[in-house]
Parts: structure tokens; C-alpha cells; sequence
């Protein structure tokens, strides 16, 4: 394990607190800071990224929690970027895609600093330090921000689903407008061809008000990305936290062997516990989107199959605190091992897939409104076309009487439908109105609508 690395920011890392890198936790304060360097860059650094992710631990990756280096961390803490990663609920089926932006002002670091007379005695007694003071201390703090927009798209047509997550990291990389993005995403959530599900979550760190507003439109959060380096320059904020061993400072040495054990058992610990979250998750969104699904167990087996990840996952986490807690020697979690026994049966859901087409569905005899708003929930647009009737017809009026494409013609989204409807004629009559004007006689034409002659302006 390198010597100095970065977690991510808790409200208590403070410079010169101890950390504890078996748990992620910032435990007592053991050095005094006697001198800091603060590194200022000219301009602020912006990192901008946008993803599709396939797996667990390509998501933690992305909101900078690898899970070799603080991921586990995740099984002792909800905060900040941990919690945003558990609201995800990761699925396999869904599609998600992440959007972030990094900006990097100034680094406060540590220049020099002493134990403080109060921890000195602990320095000859490491397990005793390691509790109060952990295995390493916040040695530096890098301020500016962080926001992160996860995407999670979901449609009974993958052709759909793909589209929504395609023009959205598209949008967010700047390759296309985000008007594509606002057209895929009305879409998908407005049609009624199909089900489909788009949902959005955000985790900032960085600005105040109303720059650190909930945003869940297209244009928003366009918008937000490309003003977040102003935010962040404008009001920064503690985000990620450089951490060093204590052994750097010359002292005597706490981190053992047994400690890089730990840290090996607590990894393996988070990749089990990803790996069983993600089918736990799969579980549940087929319990609540069975329209997405085909030939699924009664709700009954899938409720008992959840229950059993469910006390997977907290097996394997109640493993990793007593590993982190030294009440255990750092050992790999044996699921056999457990009492009573534990069976993971693994479920290949079968997704259902229609065409991203869209059928056109039966309008005439339908009131022309009613059905501008019916062809406008399945996605699709209306024109208008009339056929002149005599007013003593008996024609119904304001019905559509024909449709084009005819019910049941499958087109794309946003296609146009025309609607035929009867119309009764305008009645024009026309004047000769003769006006002298400078000596000349003109002749103007004037059109009287149904007998109404215009007021002279």
C-alpha cells in the first residue's frame, strides 16, 4: 500500500487528524500544526467526464471510490458520495450513465508539525496509538468541488433505452445539442407505446442557494455542468483528502503487516458485498417493473430470493467489522460458513423488448382536441386538414373523420398524424369603397368576413 493516498472529504478531516484506513473513519488528533503551505494554482482545473456504466465497480470508480483504494470504506459509511452510490440501486438491466465535473483550486497542506505532548506517551505502545490516532493523518486538503448526475434509463424498448443514455452522455460531452437529449428523454417518459422510466440523482459538493439546487431537466442539468467551474471557483469546497502514513514524519513505525492484511480481507469483503447488491437490486426492480420482464417467479419466490441477499449483504459487512475491529484475524468471508445455511440461487431475468416504433393508435370519432392530446402522450405530433361541408349537412362538427396513417401503422417518435375534420365554409362578400386622396380617385378592394365590415383604421 502506497504511503500517501486520497479519500474522500468527511467533515472531520481536518489537517494533522488521524485516520483510521481500515474503516475510513478520522479518529483523534495526535500532531499540532505548527506551518501549512497553501498551493494555488493560477486557474481553477476542470476535470469533465461522462460514462456509461456496466458494473458495480465501475460506478464507484466513477464518483472516485475505487474499491481497492477507499471502496471499502463504503461498508463502514452512508456519507456523501457513499450514499449517492447505494440510491443508485445498480441493476443490469437499466442502463446508467454518469456525468461529472472535478475542479481543482487551491491544496492546503501540512509543513510542519509535532506530536502533541498528550499522544507521546501512546508512541511506545502502537496498538493503544492506532486506536486513538489510526494508521495515518490528513496531510493535505484539496479544495474546489465535485457533481456528479446519474442517468439510469429503463424502457421496455432497449432501442429506446439506449437512446435516452446515448444522447445524454452525448449532450453532456458536447457532441450534440441538448435538444436530442430533451427530445429522447420527452420520449421515453411521456409516451404511451411502451413503459419507460428515467431517473435522475446528483451529489455536489461546491456553491450555495440556489447553485446547489436539485436539477432533474435536460437544460438544467446542461446548464449546471458548464457553470459548475464558476460555482466551484466562486464558493469552493473540501472534497477529497490526502492521508500519510505516520512513518513519513521519522516516527516510530504503527503500520504492520497485520494492517495491510486487514486492508486485503475489508477489499475482498467490498467486492462480495457489490457483487451481492447488484443482485439484490436486480431482484427488487423485477419485483416492481414486472412489464420489463418475462416469464418471472411469483412475487413470493422473488421476496424470499431478496431476503437471502439481503442477509448476504449483511453478512458480509458485520465480517468486515469485526475484521476492521480486530476481533477477527483478517480472514475471506466463507459464505458456507454461515449458520443456517445459506443458498444464493442466481436468476437470468429475460427482458421483454419491443420496437422503439411507435403504433399509431385509432383516432377517428374522437374529438379532435382529445385526440391532438392522445397522439401527443404516445409521442407523437398532429396536423390538421378539413373538408368543407354545407351547414345544413347534419355533418358532426370538430370529430376527425379520417386519420393518416391509418391505426396500427408504426412510426418513429415525434412522426406527424394527420386528422381530417369537417368544416363549414367562411362566407366573404367584397366592396367597392371609392375615397379621394390627393386629387387622384382610388378603388380599394376591402374582404367582409360573414357579413362583418371592418372598422376603418
Amino acid at each position: 500500500m502506497p504511503q500517501t493516498y486520497r479519500v474522500p472529504y468527511r467533515g472531520s478531516a481536518t489537517l494533522g487528524r488521524g485516520f483510521n484506513a481500515q474503516t475510513g473513519e478520522f479518529v483523534g488528533k495526535a500532531l499540532k500544526v505548527n506551518s501549512m503551505d497553501k498551493l494555488v494554482p493560477d486557474g481553477a482545473d476542470a476535470f469533465y467526464e461522462t460514462q456509461i456504466i456496466e458494473s458495480y465497480d465501475s460506478l464507484m470508480q466513477s464518483l472516485g471510490l475505487s474499491v481497492e483504494a477507499s471502496g471499502r470504506y463504503g461498508l463502514f459509511s452512508a456519507e456523501g458520495k457513499f450514499g449517492l452510490s447505494e440510491k443508485t440501486s445498480f441493476n443490469e438491466t437499466s442502463t446508467f450513465v454518469v456525468a461529472s465535473c472535478r475542479v481543482q483550486n487551491a491544496f492546503e497542506m501540512i509543513d510542519e508539525c509535532e506530536v502533541m505532548a498528550e499522544a507521546r506517551p501512546l508512541l511506545e505502545e502502537p496498538d493503544k496509538w492506532k486506536t486513538a490516532f489510526g494508521t495515518s493523518f490528513v496531510r493535505g486538503l484539496q479544495t474546489g468541488g465535485e457533481l456528479f448526475i446519474i442517468l439510469q434509463s429503463t424502457s421496455a424498448s432497449q432501442e429506446m433505452q439506449s437512446k435516452v443514455a446515448g444522447s445524454f452522455q452525448a449532450a453532456c460531452q458536447g457532441l450534440v445539442a441538448s435538444t436530442e437529449f430533451k427530445a429522447a428523454y420527452t420520449a421515453a417518459t411521456e409516451s404511451k407505446a411502451f413503459e419507460s422510466k428515467v431517473t435522475i440523482l446528483m451529489y455536489q459538493r461546491a456553491g450555495q442557494d440556489e447553485q446547489i439546487g436539485y436539477i432533474n431537466t435536460p437544460d438544467e442539468i446542461i446548464k449546471r455542468l458548464k457553470d459548475f467551474p464558476a460555482i466551484a471557483r466562486a464558493h469552493p469546497a473540501g472534497y477529497e483528502v490526502e492521508v500519510a502514513d505516520y512513518n513519513t514524519l521519522a516516527l516510530p513505525d504503527v503500520n504492520d503487516e497485520e494492517v495491510a492484511d486487514r486492508e486485503a480481507s475489508l477489499t475482498d469483503c467490498a467486492r462480495l458485498r457489490l457483487k451481492y447488491m447488484t443482485r439484490r437490486n436486480e431482484i427488487d426492480f423485477a419485483r416492481e417493473n414486472r412489464s420489463f420482464f418475462t416469464d418471472l417467479p411469483p412475487d413470493e419466490e422473488l421476496g424470499d430470493l431478496w431476503e437471502r441477499y439481503q442477509r448476504a449483504i449483511g453478512a458480509v459487512q458485520l465480517h468486515a467489522q469485526k475484521i476492521a475491529g480486530r476481533k477477527i484475524p483478517p480472514t475471506l468471508f466463507d459464505l458456507s460458513a454461515l449458520q443456517p445455511p445459506l443458498d444464493l440461487p442466481v436468476i437470468n431475468f429475460q427482458r421483454v423488448n419491443v420496437s422503439a416504433d411507435i403504433p399509431v393508435p385509432p383516432l377517428v370519432g374522437d374529438a379532435v382536441d382529445f385526440a391532438k392530446g392522445k397522439l401527443q402522450s404516445f409521442g407523437l405530433k398532429s396536423e390538421s386538414h378539413y373538408v368543407i361541408v354545407d351547414e345544413n349537412s347534419g355533418a358532426l362538427m370538430d370529430m376527425v373523420i379520417a386519420q393518416d396513417p391509418p391505426e396500427g401503422t408504426t412510426v418513429q417518435p415525434g412522426s406527424t398524424v394527420r386528422l381530417t375534420q369537417n368544416k363549414l365554409p367562411t362566407k366573404f362578400s367584397e366592396l367597392k369603397i371609392v375615397r379621394r386622396e390627393t386629387g387622384q380617385y382610388l378603388i380599394n378592394k376591402i374582404k367582409v368576413k360573414d357579413g362583418v365590415f371592418p372598422r376603418r383604421k
